[in-house]
């Protein structure tokens, strides 16, 4: 089932040539390997801010929670969250939450400047190697559910495809959207992806 969802998704993606990125070519754009650096409340105000900025202009307001809530054990626990940098430029940062061998990327994002030149794809992959022995789930929109940005979310399926991810049938709506989970390193049943938000 997980494999004809992921084909029906394939074959609707649309993108224009002069849209469509080839990675491997985008990937020679970085000429250093990215850092990864784990965000520390105390010691980190200046990144902090930087990720703050990034994370309320690139995500709708209905997906966003206070920024600050992530540091709090009362609220989110087994939170992480990292910074990456090419050399010393601040590439993007993502904010991870763990547990039961399962880890969810609650939200990644790249300075708008910086996008469509592969610094997505590495990202995903310091994430892969820093998590290497679970399961990364992630939650997409779900392209079915509209025709406003429809492209867009096609899009975004894809890049998660390309980088690994596939699709399941797992599916929940959330603050008046419609999300889908996508996995990498294994899978995951319906079952377990409940269980993982219980209790947190």
């Amino acid at each position: 089932m997980e494999k004809r969802l992921e084909e029906n998704y394939q074959q609707n993606i649309y993108l224009s040539d002069n849209n469509n990125e080839n990675l491997n070519n985008s990937e020679k754009n970085i000429k250093y390997k990215l850092k990864m650096k784990i965000i520390n409340k105390k010691n980190d105000e200046n990144e902090i801010k930087k990720i703050k900025n990034l994370y309320y202009s690139a995500f709708p307001k209905n997906e966003l929670f206070n920024f600050d809530i992530f540091f709090s054990n009362n609220n989110f626990k087994g939170i992480k969250i990292f910074a990456f940098y090419d050399k010393t430029i601040f590439v993007g940062f993502a904010i991870i939450t763990s547990k039961l061998k399962i880890s969810n990327i609650l939200y990644l994002a790249i300075e708008s400047e910086l996008r469509g030149k592969g610094y997505g794809t590495q990202v995903l992959k310091n994430i892969s190697n820093f998590y290497q022995n679970n399961r990364i789930v992630v939650d997409v929109e779900d392209p079915d559910k509209t025709e406003i940005n429809k492209e867009q979310r096609l899009k975004r399926i894809k890049f998660y495809l390309n980088a690994g991810f596939k699709l399941t049938n797992i599916k929940y709506f959330w603050e008046n959207e419609y999300y889908i989970i996508m996995v990498s390193n294994g899978d995951i049943t319906e079952m377990e992806f409940w269980n993982f938000w219980k209790k947190r």
